[in-house]
């Protein structure tokens, strides 16, 4: 237990910056796109998603990005052992009349004894008095000789002194090379509505429309030139000829195809299978189902071919064959 709540104590920062970026993660692709990371259906759709425009575009940059994103952060937040975002705290300046004034403590007052203090020098060196001289006038003429009573200036009780500032070290500045704007009002460009991009909804909950062109992928003009030229009975249907022993169907598409059991796909298009298509055709005319290869652009095709065979198709790469 000890080591866990170490663990925690020293990699605080972050957990906690782990628990935001997975809350922010979350809020911007659920709020801009609809897509819930803790939804497993929408992962399993994705995966089988085709995104489009400018859309599609920003969600699969963020899809992307997210991951080598948090790990960098986090990285750096280890190393550092510091936040990664720190927010200053603003200091509040208390106004000098809401502080507490506290009156500096008056000294008291001495009393002034009638005897003058005298200085070290004044001390030592005996007052000669005049014999004949009252007691009463001792004491002045003890002040008057030392000058006791002058009066003592220092710097707190000095008069003082108003200064006039230099008027000639002031540069003065010419108005006129700083002239006032006589309004304030800025015209700001009005932005282009029609080049602003725009997002539109994503709704990962309907089935995504069938954008994809629906096209063939067999051109039997090859084979019935072949068929008409060696005098062979042939006739056609849905594509597909139809000879007195073969039902045979045609790929020549120069395209890289994708071989899937029910549908094939190539680069924005899709097509329904030849494969199946080619067995219900024999099905229907009591034919060997034969599929006749004029290119072998198409995924694993060293795979399919042994596939195709075992299931009683015939593969032929050259009309010879037929």
């Amino acid at each position: 237990m000890n080591k866990i709540l170490d663990f925690i104590k020293s990699h605080k920062y972050a957990i906690i910056w782990t628990l935001c970026y997975v809350v922010i993660t979350w809020a911007i692709l659920y709020f801009l796109f609809d897509f819930s990371i803790f939804s497993s259906v929408q992962w399993h759709h994705l995966m089988r998603a085709q995104l489009h425009g400018f859309p599609g575009f920003v969600f699969g940059i963020l899809i992307l990005a997210a991951l080598p994103l948090y790990i960098a952060t986090t990285t750096l937040i280890i190393h550092t052992k510091q936040p990664l975002i720190t927010i200053p705290i603003p200091k509040i300046k208390i106004p000098a009349f809401l502080k507490s004034s506290t009156p500096e403590p008056t000294p008291a007052p001495t009393s002034e004894s009638e005897t003058p203090a005298l200085g070290p020098d004044e001390v030592d060196t005996p007052i000669e008095l005049p014999p004949d001289m009252p007691a009463e006038l001792r004491v002045a003429f003890i002040r008057a000789r030392n000058n006791i009573g002058r009066t003592q200036t220092s710097a707190f009780n000095a008069p003082q002194q108003t200064l006039t500032p230099d008027t000639s070290a002031t540069p003065e500045i010419d108005e006129t090379s700083f002239p006032l704007p006589t309004d304030f009002d800025i015209d700001l460009p009005t932005p282009d509505i029609d080049t602003m991009p725009t997002f539109t909804e994503i709704n990962f909950d309907d089935p995504e429309p069938d954008n994809d062109t629906q096209t063939n992928t067999n051109d039997n003009s090859e084979l019935i030139k072949y068929l008409t030229k060696n005098n062979k009975p042939y006739s056609s249907y849905d594509n597909i000829v139809i000879t007195d022993t073969h039902a045979i169907i045609t790929h020549s598409d120069p395209d890289f195809w994708v071989a899937d059991t029910d549908n094939w796909f190539a680069a924005g298009r899709t097509c329904p299978s030849p494969i199946i298509a080619v067995q219900n055709a024999a099905a229907t005319h009591n034919r060997i189902p034969t599929i006749y290869l004029a290119t072998k652009n198409i995924m694993d095709i060293d795979k399919l071919i042994p596939e195709w065979q075992s299931a009683g198709i015939t593969v032929i790469t050259d009309l010879s064959e037929i």
